[in-house]
C-alpha cells in the first residue's frame, strides 16, 4: 500500500486527477475511508494495465501502469467535470477509480476510431492499432485535454466531410463503395454545379474534360438559381456544407483551374496538391479522352497505345529523328537501321517526346518501357558491331523490328 500512496503523493500537483484529490481530501468531501478504498482500486487498476500492454510481473511496467492510469483518469475527470474541482471531487468520492480509468480509455478508444483524412478505406481499427494508439497517448505528459478536444474537433471536421461527400455521390450518381476520397469528389461536385447547364452527375474523364474548358472561361460564374435548385427540400446541415464548399471552389480551386498552363489532363494526373474524382465507367471512351487531353499523341498512335508493338514503332522513329508513326514500311525500317548505325538512339529525345505529348497518367510507365526495356534490346537488335558475325544487309536488325514493332511487310511479325 505504501507505493501507491508514495506514487499518489508524488503526482499531486501535476494531473488533473491528482488536484482534484488532494481538493477532495482537503475539503474533507473524500474521506479517510474513501480514500483508503481508491488506493485498493488504484492497485488493482495498476495491475490491470500493467498485464493490458504487457506484464504484471515486472516493476518498470507497473510504474508505467501507474502513469498510465492517472492519465487516463485525469482525462476523463477534468472533461466530465468541465474543470470544476469540486465536481471532480464529488466523482471521485461517488465513482470507483476503474471506472474513471475506463472512461478515459473509451475517450482515447473513440478518438482513435475517427478518421484522420477524408481518404476512405484505409486501415480499419484493430485490437492492435487501438493497443498502440493507447500505448502513445497514456505515457504522453503532453497530450492534454485541451489537445484532446484539438484532435477531437479535427477529426470530427473529417467526418462531417465524409458524410458530406456520401451524400453528393448519392445525389449524384455514384455508389458509397467507390468513392475513395472526400474531398476530391466534393471538388467534383462543387465544378459540376459551378458548370452552368452541365448534368448533375460525377464526370468521366471525357466530361471532366469538357467541365474544365467551360469553368476556364472569363465569363464562366456560379448560377445561383442552379445552386438553390440543386439545394431545395435538402438537410439544413448539407445546404450550409454545400454553400461553404462552393465558396471554397470559387475562392481556391477555380483560379487553379484558370491559371495559364493548367490543363485537365494535370488536374486529373498531375503533381495538384488538389485532386478531383472522377467515374470510372467501362463505358467511358479510352481514346476519347486521350484524343481531348494529348491530341497529337493520340494520331500518332491511331490510339493504340496499349500495344507494345506500335509504343515501340513510335519509340525507335523519334529516337532515330524519323517521323513517328504507328506502323514502320520496309524503307523506313532500313533508314531507321541506318540511323542507329550512324549516330545511335537519341533517348532524350524520346523523353521529351512523353512528357510533351502522351497523356499525363502514362507518361511514367511509358518512360520506364524506353528506358528499361525497349532501348537496351534495340540496342542489340539493330547493332552491327561484331566483326564474327556481321549484319551488313540487316537480315538480324530487320528480323528484330519485325518481332518488335508494328511492321507493314510481309504482312505480319515473326
Amino acid at each position: 500500500m505504501s507505493i501507491v500512496t508514495t506514487s499518489l503523493a508524488a503526482f499531486d500537483g501535476r494531473p488533473y486527477f491528482n488536484k482534484a484529490l488532494r481538493y477532495g481530501i482537503e475539503g474533507e468531501i473524500i474521506t479517510p475511508g474513501r480514500l483508503e478504498n481508491l488506493q485498493e482500486d488504484f492497485a488493482k487498476g495498476i495491475v490491470q494495465i500493467a498485464n493490458y500492454f504487457g506484464t504484471a510481473h515486472l516493476r518498470p511496467e507497473l510504474e508505467l501502469a501507474q502513469h498510465r492510469m492517472v492519465r487516463m483518469i485525469s482525462l476523463y475527470l477534468e472533461d466530465a467535470s468541465g474543470g470544476d474541482l469540486r465536481v471532480a471531487a464529488c466523482s471521485l468520492r461517488d465513482k470507483t477509480l476503474l471506472s474513471h480509468s475506463k472512461g478515459g480509455s473509451e475517450m482515447l478508444k473513440r478518438l482513435h476510431a475517427m478518421p484522420e483524412s477524408t481518404v476512405i478505406g484505409g486501415e480499419s481499427v484493430t485490437p492492435e492499432s487501438q493497443r498502440a494508439y493507447l500505448d502513445e497517448k497514456t505515457l504522453s505528459d503532453v497530450f492534454t485535454l485541451d489537445k484532446y478536444r484539438a484532435e477531437f474537433a479535427v477529426r470530427q471536421e473529417v467526418q462531417t466531410a465524409i458524410d458530406f461527400a456520401f451524400w453528393l455521390a448519392k445525389k449524384m450518381g455514384v455508389a458509397r463503395r467507390d468513392v475513395d476520397d472526400a474531398d476530391s469528389l466534393i471538388r467534383s461536385a462543387m465544378l459540376v454545379i459551378f458548370v452552368d447547364k452541365a448534368e448533375l452527375k460525377i464526370p468521366s474523364r471525357t466530361v471532366f474534360v469538357r467541365l474544365i474548358k467551360s469553368a476556364k472561361s472569363a465569363k464562366a460564374c456560379l448560377n445561383e438559381s442552379r445552386l438553390s435548385s440543386f439545394l431545395k427540400n435538402e438537410p439544413e446541415d448539407f445546404q450550409r456544407l454545400t454553400r461553404q464548399a462552393m465558396e471554397r471552389f470559387v475562392t481556391r480551386d477555380l483560379p487553379q483551374i484558370r491559371v495559364t498552363g493548367s490543363t485537365a489532363d494535370k488536374l486529373l494526373y498531375g503533381e495538384y496538391v488538389q485532386s478531383y474524382f472522377i467515374s470510372e465507367s467501362v463505358d467511358d471512351d479510352v481514346r476519347e479522352y486521350n484524343r481531348l487531353v494529348a491530341r497529337e499523341w493520340d494520331r500518332v498512335t491511331r490510339g493504340e497505345e496499349d500495344d507494345p508493338a506500335v509504343l515501340a514503332t513510335v519509340f525507335l522513329f523519334v529516337a532515330t529523328g524519323l517521323q513517328p508513326k504507328a506502323s514502320m514500311l520496309l524503307k523506313e525500317a532500313k533508314d531507321l537501321v541506318r540511323v542507329f548505325r550512324t549516330s545511335g538512339f537519341n533517348s532524350q529525345a524520346v523523353s521529351d517526346f512523353i512528357v510533351n505529348q502522351a497523356p499525363e497518367a502514362m507518361r511514367e510507365d511509358l518512360q520506364k518501357f524506353w528506358s528499361d526495356d525497349l532501348q537496351r534490346e534495340a540496342e542489340e537488335g539493330l547493332a552491327d558491331t561484331d566483326p564474327k558475325w556481321p549484319d551488313t544487309h540487316m537480315e538480324r536488325a530487320l528480323k528484330y523490328l519485325r518481332s518488335t514493332c508494328a511492321v507493314s511487310w510481309k504482312g505480319c511479325r515473326d
